[in-house]
């Protein structure tokens, strides 16, 4: 168990109601502890019990997970997307891009005024490289895959987004065409997830999906700015669209996993915990 392990399940136990902290205490760390025996990551069950504690904790009945939680069954194969948080970050990354795409659109309103610059940087950063963190900790979450290959997935992740967001602030240039870039990062992004997953090789040519939904989308995007719209309205709507890319990306992992020549999951349900440690 990690020192990260360890500091969700103590937020998820700090957040609990107080008469059900020393119960979950307990059996969520037991849980944690023993993950591995189950070829299940024991980060992602840490974030379970934090999941269970912000959105049921005026619950009177069992949840999901339970007072504890409800582990898998041994026949249960680990896939990349049986874990709910995945989706969450995914769509927190999808989230943070289009609003600040908004927000850019909003600054073109006042530019050469003192603090433009600031606030644009740090827009830029929540339009890369937050939704960079995101993916990144949704590749630390994957199961089947040893722990520091994960990291060093989450790690590539993080320089792309660096990499992103020098990018748009203007601080490098990217040594390719301007309509290629955009597909070019989601592409890293998606090929860091195939090699922590260890996808059959011919996922590999789905890197391909968003260099061309970016070469598509590069007109599109340019071509809003001949509209008689405000000018910040079609900045913001420009950069939106550049978001394609990475949706593209996103479909292509769930394309890997869904047609991947690994045996499908066999999820059988169980209403009790495999193990109920509050006798």
């Amino acid at each position: 168990m990690t020192a990260l392990d360890r500091f969700l399940v103590g937020a998820a136990v700090a957040v609990s109601p107080a008469a059900h902290r020393d119960t979950r205490r307990e059996q969520w760390l037991a849980d944690v502890r023993d993950a591995r025996e189950l070829d299940l990551s024991p980060t992602a069950l840490a974030f379970g019990a934090l999941t269970t504690a912000l959105f049921h904790r005026r619950a009177g009945h069992r949840s999901t997970w339970g007072e504890s939680m409800t582990a898998a069954p041994l026949t249960v194969r680990a896939a990349p997307h049986t874990i709910p948080t995945i989706p969450v970050l995914l769509t927190l990354a999808v989230v943070s891009f289009l609003g600040a795409s908004l927000g850019l659109g909003l600054l073109q309103r006042y530019n050469g005024y003192p603090g433009g610059t600031q606030s644009a940087l740090l827009v830029s950063f929540c339009l890369t490289v937050v939704p960079g963190l995101a993916v990144g900790l949704s590749v630390m979450l994957a199961t089947g895959s040893p722990l520091r290959r994960r990291t060093m997935g989450a790690l590539v992740v993080l320089a792309v987004s660096v990499l992103w967001w020098a990018i748009v602030t203007g601080f490098l240039d990217l040594p390719t065409h301007p309509a290629l870039a955009l597909g070019i990062i989601a592409g890293a992004w998606l090929a860091a997830w195939l090699v922590v997953l260890r996808r059959p090789r011919w996922t590999w040519s789905l890197l391909l999906l968003p260099i061309v939904a970016s070469v598509v989308v590069f007109p599109l995007s340019n071509g809003l700015y001949g509209t008689p719209l405000a000018y910040s309205v079609k900045a913001a709507l420009a950069t939106a669209v550049d978001a394609v890319p990475f949706l593209v990306a996103v479909a292509g992992a769930a394309i890997a996993a869904r047609f991947s020549t690994d045996a499908p999951a066999l999820v059988e349900a169980h209403g009790e915990a495999l193990v109920d440690k509050s006798a």
